[in-house]
Formats: C-alpha cells, sequence, structure tokens
C-alpha cells in the first residue's frame, strides 16, 4: 500500500471550516478510483494546518489517480500546484 500525506496551511477559522467542506465528501467521492483504500482529514492540534491522508493499493495507483479527470475536477486549477507540492509527502505502508 502507498500512502499520501498532504500538509495544508490553514489561514483562519472561515478558511479551517471551507476545507472541511470541501474533504467532507472525499471519502464518498474517492470509492469511485480504483486503487483507493482509505482517507481521513487531521488537524494539527495548534490549528495552523491539516494533513490530508490518503491511501491506495500501490503507488501506481496514485500516480494513475493525479493523471485523472477525477483529479482534475477534484483539484480545479490547482492540479499543477498539488502535484509539485512540497507539503505532499508518500509512504510505502509497511505496517497497515
Amino acid at each position: 500500500m502507498y500512502q499520501v500525506n498532504n500538509r495544508i496551511r490553514v489561514d483562519s477559522r472561515d478558511h479551517m471550516g471551507e476545507l472541511v467542506e470541501r474533504f467532507r465528501q472525499a471519502p464518498e467521492r474517492m470509492k469511485k478510483v480504483p486503487g483507493f483504500v482509505s482517507f481521513r482529514l487531521l488537524q494539527a492540534e495548534d490549528g495552523t494546518h491539516l494533513v490530508a491522508e490518503t491511501v491506495f493499493e500501490s503507488k501506481e495507483d496514485f500516480i494513475r489517480w493525479t493523471e485523472s479527470e477525477h483529479f482534475a475536477q477534484a483539484h480545479g486549477e490547482r492540479k499543477e500546484q498539488q502535484t509539485r507540492n512540497p507539503a505532499t509527502e508518500g509512504f510505502e505502508v509497511l505496517i497497515p
């Protein structure tokens, strides 16, 4: 399995609310994506950022998703930024 963590800076309470709402439907929407396993959204204790954790069956499944229409629709104009975002990290899952 392959896990991707995306650290997202939060600018204000309103911004936090907008992000949480945007991600609220992510698990249901992602069920349609081949290789998708799970999604979680975490909030830092200090409220400065969120971490979106998405798990795929493989790194290849993740890469295919980033190249898909589904990804483009979910990220809109942010697609190029997201794929190069230094706050995004990938991990091979050793112990699920």
